[in-house]
């Protein structure tokens, strides 16, 4: 390729990754095109259904409507000082409940799989970004192990 190709190549996306995409009257503001292309999300979970279990692995968004209830599970292992957290348990769209299940209940031999489970329930539209942390249980002021974050879109239930 020569060289004032890959110029051009270069200019092409730069550009691009800097210039604002269209965005719809009335709706919401230009996003661009290098978020778009470098979106933080691993994977679109789609709509979630009344009584989910969203077993999260990574970041991941989602949508939900207005009233929605749904779990959120997150996997770990027994013994290995680390317990998840909820980062995001006052959001105005998504209410976190403040405590958590556990599976399995009771004792768990040291290095078994866990899961954490949260309960979520869509309360208002609009679009809210939910933080789970793995934190140390023994050292507080250590910064997490893992972050996955949950974005959840919540739609206004549809008129009947």
């Amino acid at each position: 390729m020569s060289s004032l190709s890959k110029l051009t190549v270069v200019i092409f996306v730069s550009v691009g990754a800097l210039i604002p995409m269209q965005a719809c009257k009335n709706g919401p503001p230009p996003v661009l095109l290098a978020r778009r292309v470098f979106k933080n999300k691993d994977q679109d979970l789609g709509a979630i259904s009344q009584g989910a279990v969203l077993k999260l692995t990574k970041s991941s968004d989602a949508t939900a409507t207005v009233g929605l209830d749904f779990q959120v599970s997150l996997a770990s292992k027994s013994g290995d000082g680390h317990a998840w957290q909820c980062r995001t348990t006052n959001d105005p769209y998504v209410l976190v409940d403040a405590t958590s299940l556990t599976e399995p209940t009771g004792v768990v031999a040291s290095g078994k799989d866990i899961q954490t489970i949260y309960q979520l329930h869509a309360k208002a539209a609009g679009n809210a970004e939910i933080e789970f942390a793995l934190v140390s249980t023994t050292d507080k002021n250590s910064s997490p192990k893992e972050t996955i974050a949950l974005a959840v879109e919540v739609k206004a239930a549809a008129a009947k």
